[in-house]
């Protein structure tokens, strides 16, 4: 029997959060780039270019892979070899705490009915399991929001069988299309009960990437998910290719002979997590720092000639430009996220003074993560721009000309785009890292209060981006069917 303190566990939880965010594990690394030797789309070549470049950046830098690190999940499986002194629950959420200041990853967690944020990305979600084997397993999971936003759970009838099994989780991504930064891994849970289902289906994302189930049923049911979501033609970030996911993971449970469920948990590209084992009196943690390969890896070329537009943009610069034109931009822009919108708005419904004056200029939808010593800012990724639909219209009528973030907009947005003559580009989601570097300058121009979600005056060169909703009301993802 060995004796596991509780205040030994918080330093283990501290440097696997911090490892989970910077380092993309080995196994995800060489998946992503089996799809890049595959891929036949110019621009699914590139965007995956960028995402191993991006990890490469990260694990160079220490800078989170991505800005949004997450909400922590944490998997506790105890043997029966173990006892825990002290509260396994205050353990991990001290190293949450710790990791999270440390690490310099960005605080998300908050309350969900009045939004404060914690500060320190705590509490985390806690799994606890015991198991007749020996020693204690941690495994922290990472999941950020433009992904699992985009998961869902359905109850069949048993009728609906394997095709209906299938059916349902290739109708889960593609709905999902650009939203969730794919390609990514697909966590499936088959049977048990609502929460079960749901449950296994996350925890199938911590299998090495592409590893089949044991069961020859199950691995079939994995590659036919993988075989039909190639041939959706989502690809990378939604721009088109065979590329839409890296694995298909699917777990199963037994469940009640009336019923089915089919849990989807969508992860992103960054399918980060981190493990370690307490083990014969001694902690052993997985070995999840990249090599130099990542920075070999052969880039390709643009598959584009850019336009290099100048910030603040000119209305007339703006109409000449055309859905699926990529863009460098250079200049000012501003960003805002859900708070900052929300902010924006009852300010604009109390009939008082904005902040500053957003006629003719960019909002970029990012909370990014806290910049570390000598550099401008931390990882600066676009969030999940439908979030912000319900204050767009409202925003675009004080002149904004340019939106950019990453996924689909709603037709409520798109009419209104298309009403004010701005548009609205992507850019590469989950690039973090890669994208940081473009940002030279970055200071809080309103609401610091709201920490990540404040509203920041950046200042950018050559940041690139993609249009998708030109002022005709063309949309490029529709184009891509996604």
């Amino acid at each position: 029997m060995y004796t596991v303190r509780e205040e030994d566990i918080v330093p283990v939880v501290s440097r696997l959060v911090v490892q989970a965010n910077r380092y993309l594990p080995p196994d995800l690394i060489n998946i992503i780039k089996r799809a890049r030797a595959v891929e036949t789309s110019d621009t699914a070549c590139f965007v995956l270019d960028i995402l191993l470049e991006n990890a490469g950046i990260a694990a160079r830098t220490g800078l989170p892979v991505c800005q949004d690190t997450g909400i922590d999940v944490l998997f506790v499986e105890i043997g029966r070899d173990i006892f825990i002194q002290g509260d396994i629950h205050d353990a991990v959420t001290k190293g949450i705490a710790q990791g999270t200041g440390e690490g310099l990853l960005r605080a998300s967690v908050c309350d969900p009915l009045t939004r404060q944020n914690s500060g320190n990305n705590t509490p985390p979600v806690v799994h606890i399991e015991h198991f007749a084997g020996q020693g204690l397993r941690l495994s922290v999971l990472p999941k950020g929001c433009g992904s699992e936003n985009m998961s869902g759970i359905r109850m069949m009838p048993p009728s609906a069988g394997v095709e209906g099994i299938i059916g349902a989780v290739v109708e889960q991504v593609r709905l999902a299309g650009p939203n969730p930064c794919p390609p990514g891994i697909i966590g499936v849970g088959i049977g048990g009960t609502m929460e079960r289902a749901a449950y296994i289906s996350k925890k199938a994302l911590l299998r090495s990437a592409g590893t089949r189930h044991q069961r020859a049923d199950v691995a079939a049911i994995e590659e036919e998910v993988e075989r039909q979501l190639s041939e959706t033609g989502i690809g990378p970030m939604g721009l088109g290719g065979r590329t839409t996911t890296l694995a298909v993971h699917a777990e199963v449970s037994p469940c009640h002979i009336a019923s089915l469920p089919v849990a989807v948990n969508v992860q992103c590209h960054a399918a980060r997590y981190a493990k370690a084992v307490f083990i014969d009196g001694q902690w052993n943690l997985e070995n999840i720092v990249v090599g130099e390969e990542i920075a070999e890896s052969k880039k390709s070329a643009m598959p584009f000639v850019p336009e290099r537009l100048k910030l603040p943009l000119s209305r007339d610069r703006v109409s000449s430009l055309r859905s699926g034109q990529w863009v460098l931009l250079t200049g000012r822009m501003y960003t805002g996220r859900d708070q900052t919108h929300r902010r924006l708005v009852e300010m604009l419904d109390a009939g008082e003074e904005l902040p500053v004056n957003l006629s003719d200029e960019l909002i970029y939808y990012v909370g990014p993560s806290p910049a570390p010593p000598g550099l401008a800012i931390g990882s600066a990724g676009p969030t999940t721009s439908y979030r912000m639909d319900a204050y767009t219209p409202r925003i675009l009528e004080q002149g904004v000309c340019a939106l950019i973030g990453k996924g689909k907009r709603s037709e409520t947005v798109r009419k209104s785009l298309k009403e004010h003559k701005a548009v609205y580009f992507a850019t590469i989601g989950g690039a973090g890292a890669y994208l940081s570097r473009c940002i030279k300058k970055c200071s809080v121009a309103a609401f610091p209060e709201l920490g990540p979600e404040a509203l920041y005056c950046m200042e950018v060169e050559d940041f690139p981006a993609v249009m998708i909703n030109d002022i005709n009301g063309n949309d490029l993802y529709g184009q891509k069917k996604v």
